[in-house]
């Protein structure tokens, strides 16, 4: 359990009037003193023995909080915060809300005291590169002062680095990390900010001073419905839709709804910079000198001047994630020196091509690219980069988006020299109706196998590899397991490459 990082309040200065509906008996307990909130019913007695607990009843995708109420008051908590379409779930010390998620982010940043004011924030959102330039943010942030992380593969509070459970975590972990990053004496902290979380107000009321736009391609459309619905949920942390405005707004133009989004912005007079390799980029990427499995030699053309940049990271679009960053970190601190030796220095991000030299003189990288796009672009930037054969292991996740499963198989396939589809994360699917999808985007079967047990697929491509080809193992990056039915099985594709080469 995260520390509370804060001293008791009182319940009733953490509150609004507007955000509720039915508090009839406030007054009995108004002045009562807040220790913990939580939506965790494990959590309830863990303070006080729960007299001092304010506890969320949210419904989640796998448990709903009002079906552990009557448990909840056997722990005597201060109150329960209710959904007003809970009417069976009224208790004597019960709150109904309009809107529970905005209703927890609201208290939650109030009882923290509003963490987010004190930092530098940098909001990354769109479909690929999130991880990356947040990455990117830290390391060219922390040349100037201390700086945090919040983001799909690790949270750093600058002084400890804390498990991952959701890229951007429900309100009550996000303004309690963000409280103790304040602590440990963060001044920035860069965080990835997923559509899931605009769409659930996982971050609303966030004060974001630096918003990033990286692309949009389709994914999550099992929940957003389509392209146009992924793409308003984005939209939601550049104009104030999430509770504020940036200050300033960092997009990536060579992207379609990237441009529309600048446009948009520049239109309604808000502070925008584009950057991207488009000739009317702010931030333009051009005279790439160098490109290759080392990595890269290219400028930014800048308003003021052009910034000549050394990178260990090869691929067009880490060359984004660059400009991204470099744009956003300049907006906070203007040293550009800096920056650009820890671009220089930055080896990378965990599971983000992750590169492996086998002994039968073959490289294989690991990535997370899991959607179309972002499949697309690890493949061509390997293609440009390749001597030998392109070999590519990839699967996709059950129960999730399945219109992007054809897509995925066709692009590797027309692109690969060589594609083995095998299993990502099946969840309750079985993998046989995942295959099924998959197989109506090949477009030529001797150039594809499908192998169900995803090592046996990491073997083969091995197997077939000879001197100067790059296998690409893609879909999971830095996961550490599969998850099939309601089990999760220890499964890291590094670890399987290392031992399967002969490595370990």
């Amino acid at each position: 359990m995260v520390p509370n990082m804060k001293s008791p309040q009182v319940l009733k200065n953490l509150v609004d009037d507007d955000l509720f509906i039915n508090w009839e008996n406030f007054q009995t307990f108004q002045n009562e003193l807040v220790e913990q909130i939580t939506c965790d019913s494990r959590e309830v007695d863990k303070f006080s023995g729960g007299g001092a607990t304010l506890f969320f009843a949210l419904a989640g995708e796998h448990f709903d909080g009002h079906d552990f109420i009557d448990d909840v008051f056997q722990k005597n908590p201060l109150a329960i915060i209710l959904s007003e379409k809970d009417l069976k779930s009224l208790h004597r010390r019960s709150i109904q809300v309009r809107d529970i998620q905005k209703a927890m982010a609201v208290i939650v940043k109030r009882f923290f005291t509003d963490p987010d004011a004190k930092l530098n924030l940098i909001g990354v959102t769109g479909t690929n590169g999130k991880t990356t330039t947040t990455y990117l943010c830290r390391e060219m942030l922390n040349t100037i002062s201390k700086t945090g992380m919040l983001g799909t593969v690790e949270y750093d509070v600058c002084g400890k680095i804390r498990k991952v459970p959701n890229t951007t975590p429900e309100a009550i972990i996000l303004f309690r990390m963000l409280a103790e990053a304040v602590q440990n004496g963060c001044q920035n902290l860069a965080l990835e900010i997923s559509s899931h979380a605009l769409e659930l107000k996982r971050a609303y009321g966030l004060e974001v001073d630096v918003a990033i736009f990286t692309n949009l391609s389709p994914d999550h459309l099992d929940f957003h419905g389509n392209l146009d619905g992924y793409f308003l949920a984005k939209k939601k942390l550049f104009y104030g839709i999430n509770g504020y405005k940036p200050k300033y707004s960092i997009v990536n133009i060579d992207d379609a709804y990237g441009r529309q989004l600048f446009h948009s912005l520049k239109n309604d007079g808000e502070m925008s910079v584009s950057f991207g390799f488009s000739e009317d980029a702010d931030f333009k990427i051009c005279n790439v000198k160098k490109n290759d499995i080392n990595g890269t030699i290219f400028t930014i053309v800048t308003p003021q001047q052009p910034y000549e940049f050394r990178s260990p990271l090869f691929g067009h679009y880490n060359l984004l994630n660059i400009a991204a960053s470099f744009a956003a970190s300049m907006m906070i601190y203007e040293e550009p020196e800096k920056f650009i030796r820890a671009v220089a220095e930055f080896q990378g991000v965990p599971g983000r091509m992750d590169k492996v030299i086998l002994p039968n003189g073959a490289t294989a990288f690991v990535d997370y690219a899991h959607t179309p796009d972002a499949l697309g672009a690890a493949i061509e930037s390997l293609r440009s980069i390749k001597k030998g054969r392109l070999i590519t292991v990839f699967g996709c996740g059950g129960n999730r988006d399945t219109t992007k499963r054809a897509p995925m198989t066709r692009i590797v396939n027309e692109r690969s020299d060589f594609a083995i589809a095998t299993s990502d994360n099946q969840r309750h699917e079985p993998q046989a109706n995942i295959f099924r999808d998959m197989e109506r985007g090949v477009v030529d079967s001797s150039k594809i196998a499908f192998v169900e047990d995803r090592k046996e697929a990491i073997i083969r491509a091995i197997q077939l590899s000879q001197a100067g080809d790059i296998i690409l193992v893609a879909g999971k990056g830095h996961e550490t397991y599969q998850r099939v039915n309601d089990k999760i099985f220890d499964f890291d594709d590094r670890r399987v490459i290392r031992e399967v080469g002969g490595l370990c």
